[in-house]
């Protein structure tokens, strides 16, 4: 990582989760939620992997994430 580069935006995820829940954030509270899109992306990406691995495919396809969409996505409900 290049030196003064920020890992992610902020002052937007701050400003993004404020216009959806109409509240404003404490401190490292951004920390969190960036770190759980981030292993949810990552559980994202595995699954999909496995689909279409599974399908006979040879990368991921737009088809093989939303099979795995519903997975990931259940494994973070909370």
């Amino acid at each position: 990582m290049v030196a003064g580069k920020k890992p992610y935006p902020k002052a937007t995820l701050k400003k993004i989760v404020k216009a959806h829940s109409g509240m404003s954030i404490r401190k490292n509270t951004d920390i969190t939620i960036y770190l759980n899109y981030v292993l949810f992306m990552n559980r994202l990406v595995k699954e999909a992997a496995i689909h279409a691995k599974q399908s006979g495919e040879r990368g991921l396809t737009a088809r093989s994430v939303r099979k795995a969409t519903r997975d990931a996505l259940a494994k973070f409900k909370g």
